[in-house]
């Protein structure tokens, strides 16, 4: 399997937290991570965007409207400003009636003080805006956390995955979009067959496309075949975890990764 001797998928990953705990707690916060790792996730997987000071912010909107009590562009701050914002301040569970996080502390957090609090914690970290100029930036962090090894980078835009990719030629890494719909014109066409170098280890994608289901058993087979992975994206009830599973893919991600810990001990053993 392609990718088959980097660090990062040993042991093979098979349960992934989608921002941390975030169905039950704020996304991308250090409590939300840190139920995460309590309950034994495999792989925590959360984004960042980059900030007015140059660091990472651990969000996963632009606008901070939804994810704290500020407004405006995340690109127009500083990490300090973004700091004094509440990050619990819009999360509830029971569709609005209450916000139990409202004005408990939680603030957004960086990059770099997510990979120090947990170091022995691998990561699917998602770069979020088009923006090659933030990849050296990253890099070194990267280093500089040494987290090369426990870090699967992925992102929509190629141009930064990309340069990742030649920095670290053993990092773990996902196929942007303009990447997974070539891979998947390939394999609708049947041309997959010819195709035998792809750019990145792993297909990360939504089970659906519309009201197409994209996750086949077929399409997963032959992915294998090629030595990718295939990690699907976010599935919170226990049908859709078991569907997939059955289908013979690699990982899930879910908001709820206590529910997929269980489902999964019944696929994976060791899990």
């Amino acid at each position: 399997m392609q990718g088959m001797y980097k660090k990062f998928f040993l042991p093979e990953p098979r349960v992934f937290a989608h921002r941390g705990a975030s169905g039950g707690y704020p996304e991308n916060t250090l409590l939300s991570f840190g139920e995460a790792v309590k309950i034994g996730v495999d792989v925590i997987e959360t984004d960042v965007h980059f900030t007015k000071d140059n660091r990472f912010v651990v969000a996963h909107d632009g606008e901070l409207g939804r994810i704290c009590d500020g407004s405006g562009l995340v690109a127009d701050y500083t990490l300090a400003e973004l700091k004094k914002f509440d990050a619990g301040y819009g999360f509830s569970a029971d569709e609005g009636k209450s916000f139990p996080y409202r004005g408990m502390g939680l603030s957004l957090i960086s990059l770099e003080e997510l990979l120090e609090e947990f170091p022995g914690q691998r990561f699917n970290i998602d770069l979020k805006a088009k923006n090659p100029a933030q990849v050296p930036y990253y890099c070194t962090l990267i280093e500089k956390c040494a987290a090369v090894q426990r870090v699967l980078t992925a992102s929509e835009h190629a141009e930064n995955t990309r340069p990742v990719r030649g920095r670290f030629p053993g990092m773990a890494t996902s196929f942007s979009l303009s990447e997974a719909l070539i891979y998947y014109f390939l394999f609708r066409s049947g041309l997959l067959y010819f195709k035998k170098r792809f750019p990145a280890d792993v297909l990360q994608i939504p089970e659906f496309f519309g009201s197409s289901r994209v996750v086949s058993d077929t399409f997963v087979e032959q992915a294998h075949k090629k030595g990718l992975r295939v990690h699907v994206w976010t599935i919170n009830d226990e049908e859709g975890m078991r569907r997939l599973y059955d289908a013979g893919v690699d990982a899930v991600m879910s908001d709820h990764p206590s529910l997929l810990k269980r489902v999964a001990a019944d696929y994976f053993p060791a899990a």
